[in-house]
């Protein structure tokens, strides 16, 4: 009877103990986009001036923070945006982690800015990061579980510079 009872339960404690493991993963796995964002936000309001060279050192910071996951799937921007007397944002530069600049510059940035953010006169860093997690055991089943798959993330920081009234990168 017991040896039914454990063959009953066994399923319910396998799919128990999967989803829970899957779950921690993927919370881990945001943490460590969270820290991206923030860790490269926070490393580029540090200065007042940033070179190229230095921008592509905090790009390699960004893809350690993120080890043991792979950093192949990584999106990082990293921008500076002031705004004008009336509080609209341009974007004084961005840049990615190719080295490109994904914002154009004195456009409007492509996101929507939390309420007391844009301050007339101001300037802040943003820092967002991006990438798709795959999680093991779901992307084994996708036919049980077609939804999880491939789960996108991101998270992105605002700061403001601590050195100057603004960051300049050449």
């Amino acid at each position: 009877m017991a040896a039914v009872e454990f063959a009953l339960i066994l399923p319910l404690l396998l799919v128990l103990m999967i989803g829970m493991a899957e779950t921690t993963t993927a919370l881990s796995y945001k943490r460590k986009i969270s820290q991206v964002a923030f860790s490269m936000a926070d490393l580029v309001s540090q200065s007042s001036s940033l070179s190229s060279a230095e921008m592509d050192d905090i790009m390699v910071a960004a893809r350690a923070i993120m080890e043991p996951f792979p950093a192949d799937d990584l999106t990082v921007v990293i921008a500076s945006v002031s705004f004008d007397s009336k509080g609209k944002a341009t974007v004084d530069w961005s840049v990615n982690q190719a080295g490109g600049t994904p914002w154009s510059k004195g456009s409007a940035p492509p996101l929507n800015f939390p309420e007391g953010t844009a301050q007339a006169g101001t300037s802040i860093v943003i820092g967002r990061a991006s990438s798709t997690y795959v999680p093991l055991f779901a992307s084994m089943a996708q036919s049980l579980f077609p939804r999880a798959a491939s789960i996108f993330m991101e998270d992105t920081y605002f700061l403001l510079p601590r050195l100057s009234n603004q960051v300049t990168f050449n």
